[in-house]
């Protein structure tokens, strides 16, 4: 896909999804929490139609009403099957060679997440790219809200210029918060919602990070 890279001058990537391939193993943990509540699994597919923001939501959608258990808890339970085989994942196919044309074009990196900040950091780190971003912000918790406020923080603490900032991402929320910061965004069907989700944003999509192209 051809962008305006002279008109960008920082790219703010969301996580998840976007660059780290975790679709399996989020849908094997939550299938895992499903079943210990006597309710059927979601295929990849179910998955993506219905996973968003905030994820409360989100597990209210895929019957987990909060009746017996707090969003906290829910979250606890998550990570507990999830956090361990973290480290197993991939970086989505592309991820390097696009970050490293930005990187020779000059242009700023930084990663914008849900995920609890400090396991956002040490994923990045034990993936071998941490060094590759100027910034890497995340939650404060593990109930995966909205990211809109931290990212506002990073565009103050970067002094960003919004309309020359492009965030990358792979669900709906990812165009909310683009939108809420006055961002350019662009988003990606290789992660944890459904291309046609994503195209009833009204945003640019494509199937693979090696879409990008940079032009002259």
């Amino acid at each position: 896909m051809q962008l305006r890279w002279d008109e960008i001058d920082a790219v703010v990537w969301d996580f998840n999804g976007t660059l780290l391939d975790d679709l399996d193993l989020v849908v094997r943990s939550v299938n895992t929490q499903l079943t210990k509540r006597g309710h059927p699994p979601l295929t990849s597919a179910e998955y993506r139609d219905v996973f968003g923001f905030p994820v409360e939501d989100y597990y209210r959608r895929i019957g987990l009403t909060f009746e017996t258990e707090s969003m906290a808890e829910l979250s606890a339970d998550f990570f507990a099957e999830y956090e361990p085989h973290l480290q197993a994942c991939s970086l989505q196919e592309g991820v390097l060679e696009v970050i490293d044309a930005l990187a020779r074009r000059s242009v700023r990196q930084f990663v914008l997440s849900a995920m609890e900040e400090g396991m956002l950091q040490e994923t990045l780190k034990s993936l071998g790219i941490a060094e590759r971003f100027v910034g890497a912000y995340g939650l404060a918790h593990l109930e995966g809200d909205s990211k809109i406020s931290r990212g506002r923080q990073l565009l103050e603490d970067f002094d960003l210029l919004p309309k020359a900032t492009l965030m990358v991402g792979d669900t709906d929320h990812d165009a909310e918060v683009a939108h809420a910061l006055d961002m350019n965004v662009l988003l990606v069907s290789t992660g944890h919602q459904s291309k046609a989700k994503l195209r009833a944003t009204g945003c640019p999509v494509i199937d693979r990070l090696s879409e990008i192209t940079f032009g002259s």
